[in-house]
């Protein structure tokens, strides 16, 4: 994906170039002032702000069933965006379907995104809506880190 757009070092980016499916994986700072409680939200609307969004809309949030995370505090939310089709915001808007889980890494002072996201324009039908759904439901089931040595300090 790097050779579409730049990818930061923090985060992970996969992308279906045919219909704009994308799935990010984002390791950031731990925000030690935001609560658990808002933390999705609070992701979700940074990530809005970051991408110059219109209009942010939630349409679910909550606590995120993620296996892999027991020991921490993981919350989910689903929504939509409005953004600029083109990066200088000149251009026409489409939305973006959102689906964000964030996981609390606090031992580690991390906060980790995981992210599905599609650009579309028009209505999305009830089908795809219900088709990301579970894509990212299985995505939250089956998330797990692997190696923690990715985590200055971590055993």
């Amino acid at each position: 994906m790097s050779e579409i757009r730049q990818v930061p070092n923090h985060q992970e980016f996969y992308a279906d170039l045919d219909t704009g499916l994308s799935m990010i994986i984002e390791v950031n700072e731990y925000q030690k002032q935001v609560d658990n409680s808002k933390a999705a939200e609070f992701f979700f609307e940074n990530l809005a702000k970051d991408n110059d969004s219109k209009a942010v809309d939630i349409e679910k949030k909550g606590e995120a069933k993620m296996p892999g995370f027991k020991d921490f505090h993981t919350s989910y939310v689903i929504g939509e965006h409005l953004v600029n089709q083109r990066v200088d915001n000149k251009g026409p808007t489409m939305r973006v379907r959102v689906h964000m889980a964030v996981v609390r890494l606090a031992k580690v002072t991390t906060d980790m995104l995981v992210v599905l996201s599609l650009p579309y324009q028009g209505i999305l039908s009830k089908e795809k809506t219900e088709e990301l759904e579970v894509i990212f439901m299985n995505m939250m089931d089956s998330f797990e880190i692997i190696s923690w040595k990715i985590f200055p300090g971590a055993a």
